[in-house]
């Protein structure tokens, strides 16, 4: 009688969820994991006779299974409670935020970015003044007992190998409160005292911080996604006046102007794209309120996304470059291009992971 009990639930079950899938509507993309669902695959006599049409189907029911969420926040309970596992992937989570395991220093990586930034500066650059700042990542501030790089050690491998660069440290300017809660990224606001410390070293005037917030309620960073863990949801602010909102931004990618914040990039699967439409090789950004004739050069990851903003009032001119999505070599190729100007100062803006993780870069 057992056994027929268990046989009818287990049938039962399956019946529910079947007709749950069949009736629910099709998801297209997940918030928590920050992707797009596959679709239900389109018929095809050909593919369904190979193994192709298959594999589509199954990703198809394992995206849009009934209570996926729900199904992959137990099993991130499951192995971090039951089985005690720290970390999924090299991701966990430390005090209701997520962090990413970096162990060990990547010297050949380290070389690689160093030789890429010293052949930029002799190609490009060789009357211009250099400006290197690293940005930690936020596991290094963590005080609990995880493994993790030696900070000290990967800046005396920078310093040893960059030439001819005045470095900016950092370290002292972030906390833990710098950064989102489930995202690598630091949090626009918290940076007065980096805002500060770069400055100084640059000789840039002392201005006050834009004033104007703007706050998004509802981020979910990059890690969240990686990880099924119940954790609140980050606020995503950003800051503004009127020099800044006022800044035309030529985005060559798209191949038109735009604006420094503009409200749709909220809704983009990462809502960090507010900060200049996100990931783009190449931006040049006009102050228009700014007549000083001073230009900024910024070499920049995605951390200078949410930077660059807040250096729009000290110059007249910013161009933005994103080495991994435009190689070096094509910098002499494109005309909008004006790298070699004394009276522009040109500063390597970098975070620690991507310096240690460089072969993105070209």
């Amino acid at each position: 009688m057992k056994d027929k009990l268990l046989t009818l639930s287990f049938m039962i079950t399956i019946c529910a969820m079947t007709l749950i899938a069949v009736f629910t509507p099709d998801q297209t993309l997940s918030v928590s994991e920050r992707r797009k669902l596959a679709q239900l695959p389109a018929w095809d006599q050909k593919a369904f006779m190979s193994s192709e049409y298959m594999d589509e189907w199954e990703r198809y029911v394992a995206d849009q299974f009934p209570f996926r969420d729900a199904f992959r926040k137990l099993k991130g309970y499951i192995a971090q409670q039951v089985f005690q596992m720290k970390d999924e992937d090299g991701i966990f989570v430390y005090d209701q935020a997520i962090y990413k395991l970096h162990p060990s220093l990547n010297e050949i990586s380290i070389r690689h970015f160093t030789t890429l930034l010293n052949d930029i500066h002799q190609r490009y650059l060789s009357s211009s003044h250099l400006y290197f700042a690293l940005i930690p990542d936020k596991v290094s501030l963590l005080e609990a007992n995880i493994p993790k790089w030696d900070d000290a050690q990967l800046n005396t491998l920078l310093t040893q190998q960059l030439k001819d660069v005045t470095f900016i440290d950092l370290s002292d300017t972030l906390t833990l409160h710098s950064y989102y809660s489930t995202d690598l990224h630091w949090r626009q606001e918290t940076l007065s005292a980096v805002m500060d410390k770069l400055t100084a070293a640059m000789n840039l005037p002392d201005l006050q911080m834009p004033t104007e917030k703007h706050c998004y309620d509802d981020f979910y960073g990059a890690y969240y996604g990686r990880i099924a863990h119940h954790l609140k949801k980050d606020t995503l602010c950003y800051l503004s006046n009127d020099v800044i909102q006022d800044a035309l931004v030529y985005d060559f990618e798209k191949q038109r102007n735009r604006k420094v914040y503009e409200q749709e990039d909220l809704t983009h699967m990462d809502a960090y794209d507010i900060f200049l439409g996100g990931a783009k090789p190449l931006l040049i950004i006009e102050n228009k309120h700014q007549n000083n004739q001073r230009e900024l050069i910024l070499f920049r990851d995605s951390f200078g996304s949410s930077l660059a903003p807040l250096l729009i009032p000290y110059y007249a001119k910013i161009t933005m470059i994103d080495l991994r999505y435009l190689s070096s070599d094509m910098l002499e190729k494109i005309t909008e291009i004006d790298l070699d100007r004394p009276q522009a100062d040109v500063l390597f803006l970098y975070s620690a992971s991507i310096v240690n993780q460089s072969d993105t870069m070209k």
